[in-house]
């Protein structure tokens, strides 16, 4: 699924994946936040966290504290990914942005195998989103997402996976 002509969300993963560098820089040229994405979704959470730590205010803004759990997701830090995004989600109930929160939510349960949870979290973001009549890119975000968890789940013996 294409997210734009420098990226795109990879259909297995499901996260974002940088194919063109600097068709990416120049697309992204005045988002504060550009060097902490293209350390995130070229596979460098770590560095994302501290280039995050770095510019973190008091009170971090919601983009920057969604990214933070991205980094931790990627790193395997699932529990403090999950309970991140689930403070957003309260924190984002009722607002256009509730959808982008669950989602990523669901992104972390995929992640670390719980499929059946991150299929909870693709179908209220879709069933939110087609209400909210999304902008046609999200909704289908949310439909790939949802197949994928669906068709994970309808494999033979495969089901949750437990983070022991």
């Amino acid at each position: 699924m294409s997210g734009a002509t420098s990226w795109h969300i990879d259909e297995k993963t499901l996260l974002p994946v940088i194919d063109d560098l600097e068709a990416f820089r120049r697309e992204f040229k005045d988002d504060p936040v550009l060097d902490v994405l293209i350390q995130l979704w070229s596979g460098r959470p770590r560095q994302a966290e501290d280039l995050l730590g770095a510019m973190e205010a008091p009170a971090p803004s919601l983009r920057l504290r969604a990214l933070l759990a991205d980094a931790w997701r990627d790193q395997g830090r699932y529990d403090e990914a999950i309970a991140a995004y689930r403070d957003l989600v309260a924190a984002t109930a009722g607002t256009p942005r509730e959808a982008v929160m669950r989602q990523h939510l669901g992104k972390v349960h995929f992640v670390c195998g719980e499929y059946g949870r991150a299929l909870e979290c693709f179908e209220e973001t879709l069933e939110l989103r087609v209400r909210e009549k999304a902008d046609a890119d999200l909704i289908a975000s949310s439909q790939l997402a949802v197949g994928r968890a669906t068709e994970i789940l309808k494999r033979p013996s495969i089901g949750d996976v437990s983070r022991s």
